[in-house]
């Protein structure tokens, strides 16, 4: 058999099938060298492509910002995937104009040398150690941050060059006092106006409404009506709180507390001295001699810190007048500390007092006395401190038997609640923005609303509200976010709709008199409507209505003996027709000082910055492609 499969392995139509076999294994082999895998890309600006890597990275030191700016608020506001979207939306349009930015200014012919880098990483605080740069550092955080040592020098010099740019745009903007004054004399202007209502309750009689416009209004605001996802669930909770209020003291044992811990319901003794002392480290009765004369001159009225500075061994506390401060147990020679303390009256001298130094005269310089609150002012504060260190011993070994029965037992609460002796408390459904009580923390709201964890229908592991305070909670029901039909809503977009057409009836019927009258009084009187005037009106403040007032100053300055006339709608539909008969300009007699010259130049650098951001990006090619989904992992 062998014979003949070799025999015909060397026929043509062999040859021709292993040739293509081969060839295809060759093909593949070469594609496989060939076909790297490429870096995702998020957006490409003038042909340049910015990296996942660099978004990412980017994304990560705005969110640890805004961590550190914001604490706990931001993580409530990261809990919500729609502000998360616009959040990362953002990050990626910074790093457009940052792109956008350094290819401008490389058109521009601006460049960074070696030195300026080198000197820019260097006087980075995070690199340094006490003041100094550091390589060990650097290397160090940069590994942390993702950054190859290259890689984070051309960051630094596109940065710099950039930067560059910016001082030259920001720099070269500078404020005249006219202009300030141009500002103010708009700010401070004042106006004469007339205005009058036309309320668009008087054309409800000429609305219809039909199914037709219910659905048309439906279908085109549909996302107004999806209801957020939903969820009921069951909780127990622990705090060592709770457990305080429960636990009872009883006089005896406050007052036995109130003994043991004395010392914490007082002020300790407090006692400073000062001594003279002449040094000799043996018995030496010339010098016990020198003393006993001293000491006999301090007791007939001699000043003490003159003796102490002209006669003391001690040259430190000498310059003091002999002062040692603070007499603390353990940190002076027994036989001394002995004779301070037998000291009980503030100037009170001691006797002579031989220690291993020499012979010392102490004075007891300051005495306060120890003073003990009585029992009865303290037992209340006890009574609670005994409760609180019970309570919290009692929490922690709760907690892990918590921990242990709601892990043994998954599928329900019950034992759970008893082995901590609570009741299982149980939730409506509700939304991310409408939770109750302990539940509406950031780290419960994120447990509560994930996909697996809806999905297992287990109970959670113990989750930390504060320091002792936790729960265990399990989903009972879950509703997903739906899209509610127009019968559930009808009632609401019922009065959408009717408010939209009113809106529009208004306007019509407010144009249409804008266009038939020159003469507010005289379209007053077709309407029935009262005309209100308003002289020096102010453009800011005052009670007028914001819509009245922003549509007054925007409208044009009226020539002599003219009136400009125009047309608003409030936010409630009605429609108001103005009329602004005068414009008074304020009269600016005031020089500006450096602080205004310096806050305008700013304010017109932004602007211009801005401007040339806009018109950078208007004339670029840019492609995003940021993805629009997310996993629970990218918030």
């Amino acid at each position: 058999m062998l014979e003949r499969i070799r025999e015909g392995s060397q026929g043509i139509t062999a040859k021709i099938i292993l040739g293509l076999v081969i060839l295809t294994f060759a093909l593949a082999g070469v594609g496989s060298y060939l076909s790297t895998p490429t870096e995702p890309i998020v957006a490409v600006v003038n042909g340049e492509e910015i990296s996942q890597a660099s978004y990412d990275q980017a994304l990560q030191r705005e969110r640890a910002r805004m961590q550190e700016q914001f604490g706990d608020m931001f993580d409530t506001l990261a809990a919500d995937p729609a502000y998360m979207a616009s959040f990362r939306n953002d990050v990626l349009e910074r790093l457009i104009d940052d792109t956008l930015q350094q290819q401008f200014a490389k058109k521009l012919g601006l460049r960074v040398g070696d030195d300026q880098v080198r000197s820019a990483v260097t006087s980075i605080p995070d690199f340094q150690v006490d003041g100094v740069f550091n390589t060990e550092r650097f290397n160090a955080i940069l590994r942390q941050a993702g950054y190859q040592p290259a890689a984070f020098r051309e960051l630094v010099r596109a940065d710099l060059a950039t930067s560059q740019m910016m001082q030259a745009l920001i720099g070269s903007e500078f404020g005249l006092a006219s202009e300030i004054n141009a500002l103010l004399v708009l700010q401070q202007q004042t106006r004469d106006l007339k205005y009058f209502t036309i309320p668009a309750a008087r054309f409800a009689d000429a609305i219809e409404i039909t199914d037709a416009k219910l659905q048309t209004y439906y279908q085109d605001n549909i996302e107004r009506f999806m209801t957020p996802e939903q969820v009921a669930v069951e909780y127990v909770e622990l705090s060592a709180a709770a457990l305080a209020e429960d636990i009872e003291v009883t006089e005896q044992q406050i007052a036995e507390y109130y003994e043991t811990n004395k010392a914490r319901f007082g002020t300790a003794e407090r006692r400073e001295v000062s001594h003279i002392m002449l040094e000799s480290a043996e018995e030496d009765s010339e010098v016990a001699a020198k003393a006993a004369a001293l000491l006999a001159e301090l007791e007939n009225g001699a000043d003490f810190a003159e003796l102490a500075k002209t006669h003391s061994a001690d040259t430190f506390s000498a310059e003091n007048g002999g002062a040692l401060g603070q007499l603390v147990s353990g940190q002076f020679d027994p036989t001394f500390e002995a004779a301070a303390f037998a000291l009980s009256e503030q100037g009170q001298l001691s006797a002579v007092v031989k220690s291993e130094f020499g012979y010392h005269i102490i004075k007891l310089t300051t005495f306060e006395p120890a003073v003990t609150q009585p029992l009865a002012e303290v037992a209340t504060e006890i009574a609670a401190m005994m409760k609180a260190e019970q309570a919290t011993a009692l929490f922690y070994d709760l907690q892990q038997r918590l921990a242990q029965v709601a892990f043994e037992q998954p599928d329900n609460l019950d034992e759970a609640a008893e082995v901590i002796a609570a009741e299982i408390q149980q939730t409506p459904l509700f939304s991310r923005a409408t939770a109750p009580g302990v539940l509406a923390t950031p780290a419960i709201l994120n447990r509560l609303f994930d996909a697996n964890f809806i999905a297992e229908q287990l109970n959670s592991d113990v989750l930390e509200l504060s320091r002792e305070h936790v729960v265990v909670v399990r989903i009972k029901e879950h509703l997903p976010a739906r899209t509610q039909l127009l019968d559930e809503v009808k009632e609401q977009v019922t009065a959408a709709v009717r408010q939209e057409a009113l809106a529009a009836q208004a306007k019509d019927f407010a144009t249409a008199l804008l266009a038939k009258h020159s003469d507010i009084a005289a379209m007053a009187a077709e309407v029935d409507s009262e005309v209100v005037e308003s002289a020096a009106t102010p453009r800011f403040g005052g009670s007028l209505a914001t819509e009245i007032r922003a549509k007054a100053f925007a409208m044009p300055k009226p020539a002599a003996g003219q009136t400009s006339l125009d047309l608003v709608q409030l936010l409630n539909s009605d429609m108001v027709i103005v009329a602004v008969t005068a414009v008074t300009d304020a009269e600016i007699s005031s020089v500006p000082d450096a602080g205004q010259l310096e806050a305008i130049a700013r304010q017109q650098a932004e602007q211009h910055y801005q401007a040339l951001l806009a018109n950078l990006k208007s004339e670029a090619k840019i492609s995003r492609q940021l993805r629009n989904t997310f996993t629970a992992d990218d918030f």
